[in-house]
């Protein structure tokens, strides 16, 4: 996934729901504490946080993040 571009939801997961368009903003790694965030803007410019842990089941997601979001067709008119 790559900041500045546009993903529509594949599967429901958190908050988010099949169909949705988010754009990711901000997207990091803490070492310190073993986390992966995601800073997302919904097309109400709401920001939404992901915090994905070390856990296996937040690294299953990790891993599998082409399952959830597929990049939009529309990333040029953003």
């Amino acid at each position: 996934m790559e900041t500045g571009k546009a993903y529509i939801v594949r599967k429901n997961i958190f908050n988010f729901k099949v169909g949705q368009i988010l754009i990711l903003i901000r997207y990091g790694y803490q070492a310190y504490f073993g986390e992966y965030n995601f800073v997302f803007t919904d097309m109400e410019n709401k920001n939404i946080c992901v915090v994905l842990r070390g856990d296996d089941e937040d690294m299953k997601i990790y891993h599998h993040l082409n399952e959830y979001f597929e990049e939009s067709d529309n990333n040029t008119n953003l």
